[in-house]
C-alpha cells in the first residue's frame, strides 16, 4: 500500500489540535478522579479536582499559544533596514523645496495668529550657469554653510532651485532680514571658494509686502529679479504696493 506525502499542519491547525488534546486528556483525568471522589462520598474533594483540571487546561492552552507565537515570530533583517525618508538636499544640506512650501504656509499662518513679522529671503548665485559642475557644488556648499552659520535655529532654509536658496526668518522685520542677507552675501563672495560667484538676494516681509504665503513668495522672487537687474551682487527689498 502506497501513501502520499502528508503536508504539515499550519500554525493555526497545530494550535487547535494541541488545545483539543489538552482538553480531552485533562477532562478524562478529572472525570476519573471525580468518579473516585463521589464514590468515596467526598464532594469537597471532587470540587477541588475539578478546579485543578480547569487550571491545567488553561495552563496548557497558554503554553501552546506561546509556543505557536514563537514559531510564527517575524524576523527583521537588520542588515537591510527600511530606508528613512529624507527631506534634505545632498549638496547644501538644507531641506528640500517640497518641505519648504508646506513650512511657508504654516509660518505665515503662525505669524498672522501671533501678530509677528515674517521675512522671506531668496538667494541666487550669479554666474552659476557658466561655472563647471564641481565649482557649482562647491559654491552651493559654501552658500549652505554660510546660511547655517547666520540663521537661528527657529529659521528655515531650503534649496529652492538650481542656484537658489530660500530662507524664512521668524519674527524678523525687513531691516533684520536685510542685515542677515548681507552677512550671507559677504560670507560667500569674500570666500576663496566663492570668488568666481556673486550672490543676489530678494526680500519680502509679512505683513508689509504680502498677506499670504503665495504673495510673499512672489514678492520675494520679484525683489530678487530686481537685484539681478540692478547689477547683481546686492540685496533688494520688495517695494510697498
Amino acid at each position: 500500500m502506497r501513501y502520499g506525502h502528508l503536508r504539515p499542519l499550519p500554525a493555526s491547525g497545530r494550535l487547535a489540535l494541541s488545545l483539543v488534546c489538552a482538553v480531552a486528556a485533562t477532562l478524562a483525568a478529572g472525570l476519573a478522579f471525580l468518579a473516585g471522589a463521589v464514590a468515596l462520598g467526598s464532594t469537597a474533594c471532587g470540587t477541588a479536582l475539578i478546579s485543578l483540571a480547569l487550571g491545567a487546561i488553561q495552563w496548557r492552552a497558554i503554553r501552546a499559544a506561546r509556543a505557536d507565537g514563537d514559531a510564527d515570530e517575524v524576523t527583521i533583517d537588520l542588515r537591510n533596514p527600511v530606508p528613512r525618508l529624507s527631506t534634505n538636499d545632498p549638496v547644501t544640506g538644507l531641506v528640500d523645496k517640497a518641505f519648504f512650501r508646506v513650512t511657508l504656509s504654516q509660518r505665515v499662518a503662525s505669524a498672522r495668529r501671533h501678530l509677528q513679522p515674517l521675512s522671506l529671503v531668496v538667494f541666487e548665485l550669479d554666474g552659476f550657469e557658466r561655472a563647471r559642475p564641481e565649482r557649482r557644488d562647491q559654491a552651493l556648499r559654501l552658500l549652505g554653510s554660510a546660511i547655517r552659520r547666520t540663521l537661528r535655529e527657529c529659521d528655515t532654509a531650503c534649496r529652492y532651485g538650481d542656484a537658489a536658496v530660500a530662507c524664512l526668518l521668524e519674527d524678523t522685520p525687513e531691516a533684520g532680514a536685510a542685515a542677515a542677507a548681507e552677512r550671507v552675501r559677504k560670507a560667500v563672495t569674500m570666500s576663496p571658494t566663492g570668488r568666481s560667484f556673486t550672490l543676489s538676494a530678494g526680500i519680502a516681509c509679512y505683513p508689509s509686502h504680502a498677506l499670504d504665503a503665495h504673495d510673499l513668495l512672489r514678492r520675494s522672487v520679484q525683489a530678487l529679479a530686481a537685484a539681478r537687474a540692478a547689477g547683481r551682487d546686492r540685496v533688494e527689498i520688495a517695494g510697498v504696493d
